[in-house]
């Protein structure tokens, strides 16, 4: 398998994730949605993957409802890839509608470039919290 020497656009990858937070700000989802490519995959913690854009607005809908979480900050990014895929990196701060920090993680995405745009194609995240293990 070849591999890309070219560097993807590190700002450009990094806009879709700054687009996301402006768009969960605003309570957005389908615009959120719309930053997925049509066969995306989402890796949730502790669950099954989602896949698809309809089945992850679905999945926003539930978890990212305008009520519950008020935004999101992206920060100290990690990017590498090629000229048409990207993998990003980056620490995530989720908060709740009065700006108070709710959780902290980290998110791998892997970006496909489509018609010139960058797109997601997998999201994983998960949470810094201690893992429960009183099972």
């Amino acid at each position: 398998m070849a591999t890309s020497t070219q560097s993807p656009d590190a700002a450009a990858v990094k806009a879709v994730t700054e687009q996301f937070a402006a768009d969960l700000a605003k309570g957005d989802l389908e615009a959120i949605s719309r930053l997925y490519t049509d066969d995306a995959r989402l890796l949730p913690p502790n669950a099954d993957p989602i896949s698809g854009r309809a089945a992850i607005l679905a999945y926003f809908e539930k978890t990212l409802r305008p009520d519950l979480v008020g935004g999101a900050t992206f920060y100290h990014y990690e990017i590498y890839g090629g000229e048409n895929t990207a993998a990003s990196l980056s620490q995530i701060k989720m908060l709740d509608t009065k700006g108070q920090v709710i959780e902290r993680g980290k998110q791998t995405i892997i970006l496909l470039k489509q018609d010139g745009k960058w797109k997601i194609h997998r999201d994983m995240w998960s949470d810094n919290s201690p893992a429960n293990t009183t099972n």
